[in-house]
């Protein structure tokens, strides 16, 4: 973690490339301000759990962004030690644990690549995690301290990401069914819940049509399991494979986890007899399903399964160990020959991170440098609102636009535009403005274009 934040820092990464990684810095600022009397923020897509602490954090440290990558790095950390602690529990004898967490948690490609960036998932996964291990204690012990545990680390982990409700969906379930003691009244109690809930939202239809009309989940479809082409807000994605095979990759993804693939034959029934394995696998089995149905493919939200197929497969990867050590090695030689691979991994898929964080700086520059009064754009909104803070900045996503205000900035990519945004607000604001009238500023070679309004 260490050497992976010190190659990071030397090459000039601050942990910012992408829209959300700004959003969160910009929230965390924007807390700041309000501490100091400015305007209270208030959420639009994000839930404040993450940008709070950072601001918190770095009213001490003296930058929120600071702030924000140490909660993410360490994040990591506490991760890696909670899903040591609960494998120690339930598998005593297994030696290999803390190797095995080395490679299936802490050196994850994807999930060292996102500890190093300004993003809640990683510090969702801990309090997922976190309430996971809670619920099975509860269920095993039946003891009240550890239910309380639970439901706080469930609201703590919806408050830093709404993503994580999907995964916490099913262990909810397995919150409720509990121990065999009072089983039944928990049941009715939940049963009652739920039917005032529906009650309550029966008498406000407005509200629910609404969310009807805006929430992406309207676009689940088991369809969506078969198809490689997906049309949602995000214009037209092409994959390689259907989403179906897509989500399986978590557990033979060289960016998830490298060794999987290995392990499947390895992989008995017996191994989900003991009742952490069955809670995470039913978690497992429920979030793959949901993430399949949606019209789109994100690493970010597969890699938060990650730490319950490494629960799943401890007893897979001892079994390996055993079988490659009696035909090819010493254990020790095939644990290194893996960390390295990974570790190459990860420095494989950091460099596209690298190269987008200096894309964005390098835009910021040219705007700073023209000097517009409005800059015009698709993807570098949040990137400009970061480098950019005297100038006015408008991302074409949000809706169409009759006219642009002369000497204005347009910063696109126009193939983007055409392949994923045809027919949408990008594209035909993009043409719009090419129809006003544009003078090219720049083009550059990784099809980045800044032309400024006539």
């Amino acid at each position: 973690m260490c050497l992976a934040s010190i190659w990071a820092f030397s090459a000039g990464y601050q942990g910012l490339n992408g829209q959300d990684a700004h959003d969160y810095l910009r929230i965390a600022k924007d807390w700041t301000a309000w501490s100091h009397g400015g305007a209270r923020p208030e959420m639009a897509e994000h839930p404040h759990g993450y940008p709070m602490a950072g601001a918190i954090i770095g009213a001490f440290v003296g930058s929120e962004l600071l702030a924000l990558r140490a909660i993410s790095a360490l994040s990591l950390i506490a991760l890696a030690m909670l899903v040591h602690g609960l494998l120690r529990r339930v598998h005593p004898e297994q030696q290999a644990v803390p190797a095995y967490v080395l490679l299936a948690a802490v050196l994850s490609p994807f999930m060292l690549r996102y500890s190093m960036m300004v993003m809640s998932d990683v510090p969702a996964m801990v309090l997922v995690f976190g309430s996971y291990v809670c619920t099975v204690q509860w269920i095993k012990l039946g003891r009240w301290p550890w239910l309380i545990s639970a439901l706080m680390l469930t609201v703590l982990a919806l408050g830093v990401r709404l993503a994580s409700a999907p995964l916490l969906a099913p262990m909810a379930v397995a919150l409720v069914h509990g121990p065999p003691i009072g089983r039944k009244h928990r049941w009715g109690l939940a049963f009652v819940l739920a039917a005032l809930a529906v009650f309550a939202l029966a008498f406000n239809s407005a509200l629910i049509v609404q969310g009807t009309m805006d929430h992406p989940l309207t676009d689940w479809s088991p369809l969506n399991f078969f198809r490689r082409v997906l049309h949602s807000d995000d214009g037209t994605l092409t994959y390689r494979f259907p989403n179906g095979i897509y989500v399986l990759g978590i557990v033979c993804h060289p960016g998830f986890l490298p060794m999987g693939l290995l392990l499947l034959p390895f992989v008995r029934p017996s191994d989900l007899r003991p009742i952490h394995a069955r809670v995470a696998g039913g978690m497992l089995v429920c979030y793959l399903l949901f993430l399949a149905g949606l019209p789109f493919q994100n690493d970010r939200v597969l890699l938060s399964a990650l730490p319950f197929v490494s629960v799943l497969l401890l007893p897979a990867f001892n079994r390996a160990v055993g079988f490659w050590k009696e035909r090819i090695a010493e254990r020790m030689w095939i644990l290194a020959m893996l960390a390295v691979i990974q570790i190459a991994l990860f420095v494989r898929a950091m460099l596209p991170f690298f190269d987008q964080a200096q894309v964005e700086r390098d835009l910021a520059a040219r705007v700073n440098a023209l000097r517009p009064s409005v800059v015009y754009t698709h993807g570098m909104g949040a990137a400009f609102g970061t480098y950019c803070p005297d100038t006015e900045v408008q991302e074409l996503w949000y809706g169409d636009l009759e006219r642009f205000e002369r000497g204005a900035l347009f910063v696109v990519r126009p193939s983007n535009l055409g392949e994923q945004w045809q027919g949408r607000p990008p594209a035909t604001n993009w043409e719009r403005a090419q129809q006003q009238g544009l003078e090219l500023q720049e083009e550059r070679p990784d099809g980045w274009v800044l032309a400024r309004v006539r």
